[in-house]
């Protein structure tokens, strides 16, 4: 089925966005079409696309370097499919769908898909006699049915497994009161997949196209358990762009062509090798790393981005993009003194998010609701905005008749919140954030930063008292919001103790309402729930400054115009670019 003319127009409208008006984005190339900055929103129906036409230089390119940027810790494993925060390289895997560098649905291993009248349904058709698989096996439909139960099946453990809760009978397998045959997920023939949901679900290709959706390889899964994916003497049988050679541990990760992948004949780089290097290092290896420490692509944080936009030799090589990301606080596990509704008022109010983007030299803009600029679900709502404004007499004032009234004994205080992101300037904004509710409210905060190995098991304790905490989002849709991230009837695996009936109830409907303003109404709703009872703080939305080496050329770029490089939404950057002209060490 395809989409109504008139539905498409309403949705340009629903999409429509201020960034023009924010001075991050031409207006001209917002508005083609209706066409949303990132992603797509409530459109189903058949889809395909034409696989890229290799340039004519890629014959005789010969072999083509890339250094990447994608690890700042050692990986935890190569199995994405098992565990989406294995923090390896994304490039090995693939599954039936991905996204291109507008956010937008195309074709991976599934060339093709549609679904039924209501969109409850998808059928999903594969590329035919492949050997998609690195060791040569076929990449079937088989495959994929065996891979998507597995991320759902308890056993698993997988932290994301709600991604597939709308797959039928997927909240019902994964929360132990249903059987693998009672999922709506069904191999017609080797190539064919047919999935039947909960009910209608106009994005759930976007789900399916998401990292967390990628397959595993049955026969390496069931002969080597866990190991089949942790390196070693164990080949990885991996069915994406690249394939692992080589993991020196702590050390690099070095990759090379997939053969069998069905777009690798229009990929020029050859050898994909991703250095180990902590986050507050990467300008540095930048500028100056050698042999396999070095990179060819970093984001550039706020304590190096004024360096590097004064000198004439980098200044060039910064190229903006407005990522679709979002940094809040979670003061919402029921530990005091957040458990008092006044002080978690306070809290909301005390927060100048216009001070944060001049403390990070405008890698920031301020967040009043949850869905970032240029995604479906943003909207500017004066009324909302209200609820948590910056106002420390109002942030004195909520705190009237409570112990902590004037700002006066305050218990210890701890935040929690992930180490090795100072690229990314969580540290420098949490330092000032704890210096605001010092000013504003009395309280002083310590910081607990915890590696990802730790933090998120420690997070879904759902005992700290504060969380600082950034939500990349995993497809551009407000589903990945609402529902993804704040749905309180999540068995595992919460983020927060935060629960409210009303709010669930209205992001469970708004799945399945496929005229997008209704649906967007809903979000505004839940929206409102949830900031007042202050469940989270939006604070300010990320805005990258990304420096690439000047022999990286073809990047992927958006309609907007911003250089979209490899991130969470989109992964497939490194087989888009050439680096030909690289120079002889």
């Amino acid at each position: 089925m395809t989409m109504h003319e008139d539905d498409r127009s309403r949705e340009g409208r629903v999409l429509a966005t201020e960034l023009t008006r924010r001075g991050l984005v031409k207006s001209a190339a917002a508005a083609t079409a209706g066409a949303a900055v990132f992603g797509g929103a409530a459109k189903f129906g058949a889809r395909s696309a034409a696989a890229a036409a290799p340039s004519a230089a890629q014959a005789a390119a010969g072999e083509q370097l890339f250094y990447n940027y994608a690890l700042q810790n050692n990986p935890l494993t190569y199995d994405f499919n098992s565990n989406l925060y294995a923090g390896a390289e994304p490039e090995v895997w693939a599954g039936l769908l991905t996204f291109d560098p507008d956010g937008r649905v195309v074709p991976d291993w599934a060339e093709r898909w549609e679904s039924n009248e209501d969109a409850s349904v998808w059928t999903f058709y594969l590329r035919q006699n492949n050997k998609g698989w690195s060791n040569g096996d076929p990449v079937t439909a088989h495959d994929a049915v065996w891979s998507l139960a597995r991320i759902l099946n308890p056993e698993t453990n997988n932290s994301y497994a709600f991604i597939l809760y709308d797959v039928k009978n997927g909240e019902a397998f994964n929360g132990g009161t249903a059987k693998v045959e009672d999922l709506g997920l069904k191999a017609i023939d080797d190539w064919t997949v047919e999935i039947t949901l909960e009910g209608p679900r106009a994005n759930f290709p976007q789900k399916i196209a998401y990292t967390a959706c990628v397959f595993a390889h049955r026969p390496s899964v069931e002969q080597h358990g866990e190991k089949w994916a942790l390196g070693g003497d164990i080949p990885l049988v991996s069915n994406g762009p690249y394939k692992l050679d080589l993991w020196e541990q702590g050390v690099k990760a070095v990759h090379s062509l997939n053969p069998g992948y069905w777009d690798a004949e229009t990929i020029r780089v050859t050898k994909l090798i991703d250095p180990i290097i902590p986050g507050d290092q990467t300008a540095l290896a930048f500028e100056s790393g050698k042999g396999d420490q070095q990179l060819d692509w970093t984001p550039v944080g706020a304590a190096d981005l004024q360096r590097f936009q004064g000198d004439p030799n980098l200044a060039p090589l910064l190229k903006q993009f407005v990522f679709p990301g979002i940094w809040m606080l979670l003061p919402s596990n029921g530990q005091a003194p957040f458990d008092k509704i006044e002080v978690r008022r306070a809290l909301s109010h005390a927060i100048d998010r216009d001070r944060l983007v001049t403390v990070t030299n405008g890698l920031a803009l301020p967040a009043n609701v949850m869905t970032p600029v240029g995604v479906y679900g943003y909207f500017e709502d004066p009324a909302i905005s209200e609820i948590q404004k910056f106002d420390p007499a109002l942030a004195m004032e909520a705190l009237k008749g409570t112990e902590y009234e004037g700002g006066q004994n305050w218990p210890e205080i701890t935040v929690l919140m992930r180490s090795d992101e100072g690229q990314l300037n969580s540290n420098l904004m949490m330092n000032d954030i704890a210096a605001q509710l010092k000013e504003n409210l009395g309280m002083d905060v310590k910081i607990n930063e915890l590696p990802e190995a730790t933090f998120r098991p420690t997070l879904y304790e759902n005992t700290a008292q504060l969380v600082w905490i950034r939500w990349w989002m995993d497809y551009p849709d407000a589903d990945n919001q609402y529902y993804d991230m704040f749905y309180g009837k999540k068995a595992s695996n919460k983020r927060q103790a935060w629960t409210n009936d009303q709010f669930d109830q209205l992001v469970v409907q708004a799945k399945g309402e496929l005229d997008p303003e209704k649906r967007l109404e809903l979000y505004k709703q839940a929206e409102k729930i949830i900031q007042e009872d202050v469940g989270y703080i939006p604070v300010v939305f990320r805005v990258d400054q990304n420096a690439f080496k000047p022999w990286v050329k073809e990047l992927p770029t958006n309609q907007q115009g911003f250089t979209v490089p490899d991130g969470n939404i989109y992964v497939r950057g490194v087989t888009r670019v050439t680096t030909a002209e690289r120079p002889a060490e």
